[in-house]
């Protein structure tokens, strides 16, 4: 922990005389600190101790971004004094993405995933009839959604509905399947109720049973669940029904317990790395470094890229660019950058040729997979159990 500028002469516990330079009072072992100071200087120490954003996370950047392996390297062989440990830097870069996260989801919850599924949509040609809400629009926007061929072929057709019905007699129902797309189209208030908003209202009406409840979710359907006895049976239920309830706080609850699971998953990986090279005599700690070391630049790099993706990547800054395409290439840009470093950083560390270490570097990648898609669906799973709401 660095030394504290704020020296007393005086234990402010015993008060023993004490120098400057103690730091801590011989006689009781209380810290020589005087607390009496700004908010901003308690800040600047709590960071400066606890997180390690000091001159050694400015010694760290370059060798962590641009040599990777070399942190880990240095490490092992003891040159730590110049050098963030690796444990703080996980630790900083864990909560940049972990808030980047949190701070990307913050609007997003059951209304809004249905809102965004309503304006982003695919139908087909006789959804425009048959489908209440879309048979609704404008003769002039439904026209449009049939191919220029047809409408030419049919010109005296005055309706959109003339216009089905002259291509449905000619060519069956070879038309009547046609996919359009009706992203953008503002489509017509629904006259009933929003699906999420009537089940928010129905899980915080206490008149209604969770029973009557999972039934009103199911469509008026039963909602048996045979793989579970009774007691479980019935805390599902409960669970469910808190988290339409209150949807937020789950997902709040959700993404407060992926940090945990994350850092539980490093001696995971660090395991993986010390039984692919087991040969090489390499000690288990170098494992836990390193996995700590690539954990740290992945979060990094996957932060800005989603940061990059969502908020700066958007049709407001980028009209008529195919937004998702775009998004699509610099995720896999930056997931080639990432693997790219791990890959390299695996070559600075064990010191093997190419071609093994592209083979070791595979394994490990599709065994560490395999447990971040377990840990992620058994997190999600216990956090929905546990949930309070």
């Amino acid at each position: 922990m660095k030394a504290k500028n704020r020296r007393s002469t005086v234990c402010h516990n015993c008060d023993s005389p004490l120098e400057e330079s103690y730091n801590y009072c011989p006689v009781c072992g209380q810290s020589n600190t005087d607390n009496n100071i700004t908010f901003w200087i308690l800040v600047k120490e709590f960071i400066d101790n606890y997180l390690g954003i000091d001159s050694k996370m400015a010694h760290s950047f370059l060798p962590f971004l641009l040599r990777p392996g070399s942190l880990t390297n240095r490490f092992q062989e003891g040159k730590i004094k110049h050098f963030i440990h690796p444990i703080r830097l996980y630790l900083v870069m864990s909560i940049f993405y972990f808030f980047t996260i949190s701070f990307l989801l913050s609007g997003v919850n059951f209304t809004s995933i249905e809102q965004n599924a309503k304006t982003n949509i695919t139908a087909e040609l006789d959804d425009l009839v048959k489908n209440d809400r879309l048979s609704q629009l404008a003769d002039s926007v439904k026209v449009n959604f049939v191919p220029d061929s047809l409408r030419s072929e049919f010109s005296d057709a005055q309706t959109f509905n003339a216009l089905f019905d002259s291509i449905s007699t000619k060519y069956g129902t070879n038309f009547d399947d046609l996919d359009i797309d009706l992203t953008g189209v503002k489509l017509p208030d629904e006259k009933k109720e929003p699906y999420f908003e009537r089940m928010h209202r129905l899980a915080r009406d206490t008149r209604i049973s969770d029973n009557a409840f999972i039934d009103s979710l199911n469509n008026g359907g039963q909602g048996n669940i045979n793989f579970f006895n009774e007691t479980q049976t019935a805390h599902l239920k409960s669970q469910i029904r808190k988290v339409f309830k209150n949807d937020e706080g789950f997902k709040g609850f959700m993404l407060g317990n992926l940090p945990l699971m994350m850092f539980i998953l490093i001696p995971l990986f660090a395991g993986v790395l010390k039984l692919i090279y087991v040969r090489r005599n390499h000690l288990y700690i170098k494992h836990v470094v390193h996995a700590l070391h690539v954990h740290s630049f992945a979060y990094l790099m996957y932060a800005i890229c989603l940061l990059i993706i969502f908020k700066v990547i958007t049709e407001s800054n980028f009209p008529g660019w195919n937004i998702e395409a775009v998004r699509g290439i610099l995720a896999g840009v930056f997931f080639i950058g990432v693997s790219t470093y791990v890959y390299a950083s695996f070559l600075k560390v064990y010191n093997q040729g190419w071609f093994k270490t592209l083979i070791k570097f595979n394994i490990v990648g599709w065994v560490y997979s395999i447990f971040l898609y377990t840990f992620f669906f058994i997190e999600v799973f216990i956090s929905f159990w546990y949930y309070n709401g």
